[in-house]
């Protein structure tokens, strides 16, 4: 894993932004440190360099930024099937004849409350220990029901529902386990500080820091990469995907 997944976003934010303001500041003296060497007073502008480095820093902030929304949008849809899926087992547990019936209801509400714990657990294995007991527990459940109900239509029905929702279970939790590649944010990283750099070397050109411009372009880079990596992060981060849709389902199965 990555150092800046592992990093709280605040952390990150306070990293980050150093680095770019460093790695501004280097360019600048660095541009300074090359005038004086040569005796100037002034250089060339680089401003049309300045704008191809930012023109492509954005394109490549866009570009990450739609792979960490894609993601996200995956475990949005996800959480709603899987909603949809659970209660289709459920209407069809409920024309199950009594004991199977109750005993259907019972577990399907104990699943419900497991995914909605393991939605929105900090840690996957002890609501994944219990989703798995509680899945075999069901597909039991399941097999004696459809050995006993007469009626082959339901039995199919129900027991293609259950295979729905333990699918979309695995589903989540590999979409879980789904990031932006490694390589690709560190590589937006290192474009970001050479774009800072290329920033303060600019600014350099008629000795002018413009110390004001330069510090909300780095704040402003800063909160485009924490958004992203906080889209990113399905667990630990602050934009999350609502479970909503599995919380109106359980006040619906009461």
């Amino acid at each position: 894993m990555a150092w800046f997944e592992t990093l709280p976003l605040t952390a990150f934010a306070v990293v980050v932004l150093a680095t770019l303001l460093t790695a501004a500041a280097i360019g600048y003296r660095g541009h300074l440190w090359l005038q004086n060497r040569r005796g100037e007073t002034a250089s060339e502008s680089h401003e049309h360099l300045l704008s191809a480095v930012l023109g492509l820093l954005a394109l490549l902030l866009g570009f990450t930024f739609s792979l960490a929304l894609d993601r996200y949008e995956a475990r949005r849809e996800l959480v709603v099937r899987e909603a949809n899926a659970l209660d289709a087992a459920w209407l069809r547990a409920q024309l199950l004849e009594p004991p199977n019936r109750t005993e259907m209801s019972n577990l399907l509400r104990a699943y419900l409350d497991v995914r909605l714990a393991w939605s929105e657990a900090d840690t996957e294995a002890d609501p994944l220990a219990r989703t798995v007991a509680l899945r075999r527990a069901l597909w039991a459940a399941t097999g004696k029901a459809i050995r006993s109900d007469p009626n082959p239509a339901l039995s199919r029905a129900l027991l293609d529902s259950m295979n729905e929702s333990f699918d979309l279970a695995a589903a989540r939790r590999a979409a879980r386990r789904a990031h932006v590649p490694d390589r690709v944010f560190t590589v937006l990283l290192i474009y970001a500080l050479l774009s800072a750099a290329m920033l303060g070397y600019s600014s350099a050109a008629k000795r002018k820091p413009q110390r004001i411009a330069t510090v909300s372009v780095m704040v402003l880079l800063t909160l485009a990469l924490v958004v992203i990596l906080d889209v990113d992060r399905p667990r630990s981060g602050a934009i999350q995907v609502s479970q909503l849709p599995l919380e109106e389902l359980k006040g619906s199965w009461q």
